[in-house]
């Protein structure tokens, strides 16, 4: 295994999991660097964007913004080929304070969008956006700092909720609001609480997308509850999970969504299942699976699906590990040691990623002390 930014004394750090952060070529790799990891990022803090020459090291600057944080970055994202990327700016000039940019890296021309992202469809069409402000009420490292929440006093406001935007046009539009949610599903806590969507992702196709549901701590409470939503792009949504699902999902296809689940079984309180969206079809994967919450992502040809663990206070190390479904084996074939931060969203998830062609993973790290990314490939992981 292999750091690939430089060592320059700045952090380096890509995002989420289910995020792609290579181009075609396999060679340049989408990063944020920025110039400390030790609190949380205010409004006016910087995260420089651009990409790292994975054969030299050398990083190349595109582009800056204010809307980012530790966990998923400014959702920074490569939209229809190597020379055009995508990100969340931060302008108060817009209707919720945050936007996104489409950035030509080889010309410099930008286009503006008025919301910001939340999730891309693959052929760059439809954006889904979430309201930023909000989540960072609730969970500070998924959001974004500096702009109060219009409605947070409202626990299911009819304005708010998920919008779809028209890439080409800018045009968007509310197809769900929170309201409608709580009539709909009116489950305690939803039924009297405080809600949000928290994450939100399109299938392959870009036809359908999910969302995690999630409702505020009442005061002096610990903990949220989790419900998994699909949906279309007109707004016509669908329940999906019966029980309690963690924070983490892959589409393994149009259909077929694979999640980390906290429903209780005989032999462990989490457990890898497929759910399928169109059948409403449940299944659990056969052991072996992670006693515990990871992030799970399948290789590009499904046969693997590998996840990060989180570190205890006894144990500051985190592991990758990886499962082959044919064979029915599970190993660790990472372990790295990890900074334990003050505030628990500043930490720094691997969330690993696997290469397009499946020849290598590249996962974020702090085991040299700094924000870092690293490259292990298929001999690193134990596959033939």
């Amino acid at each position: 295994m292999r750091i690939i930014n430089p060592d320059d004394g700045y952090h380096y750090f890509f995002g989420y999991y289910d995020l792609q952060p290579l181009d075609s070529a396999q060679r340049m790799h989408l990063a944020h660097r920025v110039g400390f990891i030790d609190r949380l990022p205010e409004a006016g803090d910087i995260a420089e964007l651009g990409a790292i020459d994975m054969e030299t090291g050398v990083f190349e600057k595109y582009a800056e913004t204010t809307a980012w944080n530790f966990q998923q970055g400014a959702m920074y994202r490569r939209i229809y080929d190597d020379d055009h990327v995508i990100f969340n700016i931060r302008d108060d000039s817009l209707p919720c304070g945050f936007g996104s940019t489409i950035l030509n890296i080889r010309t410099g021309e930008i286009r503006s969008l008025p919301m910001p992202i939340a999730d891309l469809s693959k052929d760059g069409r439809h954006a889904l956006s979430i309201n930023f402000s909000r989540v960072f009420d609730f969970r500070p490292g998924y959001g974004y700092a500096g702009r109060p929440d219009p409605n947070g006093n409202v626990m299911a406001p009819s304005d708010d909720g998920v919008w779809l935007t028209d890439v080409g046009t800018g045009e968007y539009r509310l197809i769900i609001n929170y309201a409608d949610v709580r009539r709909l599903f009116p489950q305690p806590p939803y039924s009297d609480g405080k809600l949000l969507v928290n994450h939100i992702t399109f299938n392959p196709s870009g036809t359908r997308f999910l969302f995690l549901l999630r409702n505020f701590p009442a005061p002096g409470q610990r903990g949220w509850k989790t419900m998994l939503i699909t949906s279309d792009l007109d707004g016509n949504m669908c329940l999906i999970t019966p029980f309690c699902v963690n924070s983490h999902y892959y589409w393994k296809n149009d259909d077929e969504i694979l999640i980390v689940s906290s429903v209780k079984t005989d032999d462990s309180s989490f457990a890898l299942w497929l759910l399928n969206d169109s059948t409403g079809e449940k299944t659990r994967l056969p052991e072996p699976n992670p006693t515990y919450d990871i992030h799970c992502i399948y290789s590009p040809d499904r046969r693997y699906i590998i996840g990060d663990s989180y570190p205890s206070k006894d144990n500051p190390t985190r592991s990758l590990w990886l499962i082959d479904t044919e064979k029915g084996v599970m190993t660790e074939p990472v372990k790295v040691d990890t900074i334990i931060p003050p505030i628990v969203d500043i930490r720094c998830d691997l969330h690993v990623r696997w290469s397009p062609d499946g020849s290598f993973v590249t996962f974020d790290s702090t085991h040299t002390g700094k924000r870092t990314i690293v490259m292990a490939d298929k001999s690193d992981l134990g596959i033939e």
